[in-house]
């Protein structure tokens, strides 16, 4: 196979397999290597999916979805719920299926996809590689490179980019795969509570009519209590029944680092930090900054004018650095305080049927309506 490429990719999850198929469509030469066997393996992620995240971006196809939703079903600590009706709003995927799909995409357009192959060094415009099939070392000669690795991704440290996080700037996190579960399928279960998760909140996001992705992301700054520890606490109390199918653990970056790209070079998807410091939804970002890295992968191989930062800026960062904030707020409040907002959620939502949610004007809707909010929220507001 060739050494040489205008374009090497690293890391074959949505954003990386996004980005190989963008680079590729452009008719670059593209590499795209992925450390594991199997892609989509192993998985961490809640594998929900909201529809206008994504729309004009991707076509979801029947075959990737697991569970369409209808809506979110939203509780407080005392058991109190709202609904949110909000037909087609997504879907959790099948992330087993979704990944391989997109690389296979790459692959059509012409990407050399390459599994089983680390990453393990780059030393001027070479990759250096670890092929665990033939127990030996390659190196490939890239123009431009994009790492897609994740959320320790090396290639970030290995061209000079301060990846490191501090305790404010994550979610730690423990989701089980639960079978013989009794929720209601069509929609978004989330679970305000700092019981449960503290600085965080907790999901079950159903996957067929009987299984779930349960699980809950917490603020280490809030507590000393291991995920793991609370999810099983939870789930004995709740899920009795259940059985458990799969086990995932894991953090979600909740701050873009200050650079994430260079001349020859730029961080995608987790590696970025292109996580939502709120919801810690990553799929959508993953795929549009994959998608806007390819495309301008091609006018920098070539010599012409980019718009990778602005458009990384209008597409995804602005609304991160929102979220960041409003983030700030939500994880101080208290239980009260998730009771006083599940209150003004049901006189938000009830009897209405929505087909989009303005997060601005919600939050401002939300710390409008109730003084003890509004406290906390005045500096997002002002």
């Amino acid at each position: 196979m060739p050494t040489e490429y205008d374009v090497i990719v690293i890391g074959a999850g949505p954003a990386g397999s996004a980005a190989a198929a963008a680079a590729s469509e452009k008719g670059l030469s593209v590499l795209l290597i992925e450390e594991h066997s199997q892609i989509g393996t192993p998985l961490a992620c809640a594998e929900g999916l909201s529809r206008s995240t994504i729309k004009g971006w991707l076509e979801i196809e029947p075959e990737w979805i697991a569970q369409s939703l209808s809506g979110a079903i939203i509780r407080d600590p005392r058991g109190n719920e709202f609904t949110i009706e909000y037909p087609n709003v997504g879907w959790v995927l099948n992330r087993k299926v979704f990944d391989p799909a997109l690389a296979d995409l790459a692959a059509q357009r012409g990407a050399v996809v390459k599994k089983s192959t680390k990453a393990v060094g780059i030393e001027g415009n070479e990759i250096i590689t670890f092929e665990a099939s033939t127990n030996m070392k390659q190196r490939f000669k890239f123009k431009y490179v994009i790492g897609a690795d994740g959320i320790t991704s090396k290639v970030g440290r290995w061209m000079g980019i301060d990846t490191k996080l501090h305790l404010g700037d994550i979610e730690v996190c423990a989701q089980y795969r639960l079978g013989n579960v009794d929720k209601e399928p069509r929609y978004a279960h989330l679970i305000l509570d700092s019981k449960i998760a503290p600085g965080g909140y907790a999901w079950i996001f159903p996957k067929s009519n009987s299984s779930a992705n349960v699980g809950l992301g917490l603020s280490p700054s809030r507590t000393k209590n291991k995920p793991k520890h609370l999810l099983d606490r939870w789930v004995e109390r709740e899920f009795r029944h259940a059985r458990v199918e799969e086990r995932i653990y894991g953090g979600v970056p909740a701050r873009v680092p200050e650079r994430f790209s260079g001349k020859n070079f730029c961080l995608v998807g987790d590696a970025a930090r292109f996580t939502d410091p709120l919801s810690g939804a990553g799929i959508a970002n993953a795929i549009k900054s994959g998608i806007i890295a390819g495309r301008n992968a091609a006018s920098i191989v070539k010599g012409r004018k980019n718009s990778l930062q602005n458009e990384m800026k209008k597409e995804i960062i602005d609304e991160i650095k929102w979220h960041y904030r409003v983030r700030n707020i939500y994880k101080k409040l208290t239980d009260r305080d998730f009771e006083e907002g599940c209150k003004l959620g049901t006189k938000l939502f009830r009897n209405k049927t929505v087909s989009d949610i303005n997060t601005h004007l919600l939050v401002r809707q939300l710390l409008l309506l109730s003084p003890q909010l509004l406290k906390l929220g005045f500096r997002l507001l002002f």
